[in-house]
């Protein structure tokens, strides 16, 4: 029996721990398309804002396009309303400290603003 105990303990230990410390991730904040390095999303309270750059730098929300998303998390899903009944639904992988950002089972991959991805070794 205590055998039995040890095991269920360790199993439950395992299960519950996060191998790469990224629980805690969150889609808040300014996020880099790494296949369009001149457009940034900013997610802040529950709206995706669009911000475009000709020169390398972004500007804030009040440069955004107009009409900005409508977004939802939770624990395991990303959904994006893109307006017309169209949604982007996806679950979201965070790597390396919550800095990168993997959606569409690898499709899309984002990094924070200010990151270099080249540190990213995950």
């Amino acid at each position: 029996m205590k055998y039995v105990l040890v095991v269920v303990v360790l199993f439950m230990t395992m299960i519950s721990c996060d191998k790469d410390g990224n629980d805690n991730c969150n889609i808040e904040g300014r996020w880099i398309n790494e296949a369009f390095d001149n457009t940034l999303y900013e997610f802040q309270g529950g709206l995706r804002y669009t911000i475009y750059s000709v020169d390398g730098s972004f500007g804030t929300i009040e440069d955004a396009i107009p009409n900005p998303n409508d977004y939802t998390e939770t624990s395991d899903s990303l959904i994006i309303d893109l307006n017309f009944g169209n949604f982007q639904r996806s679950a979201p992988v965070y790597k390396c400290d919550c800095n990168v950002l993997e959606l569409n089972a690898g499709a899309s991959l984002y990094y924070k603003e200010g990151y270099n991805i080249e540190d990213c070794d995950e």
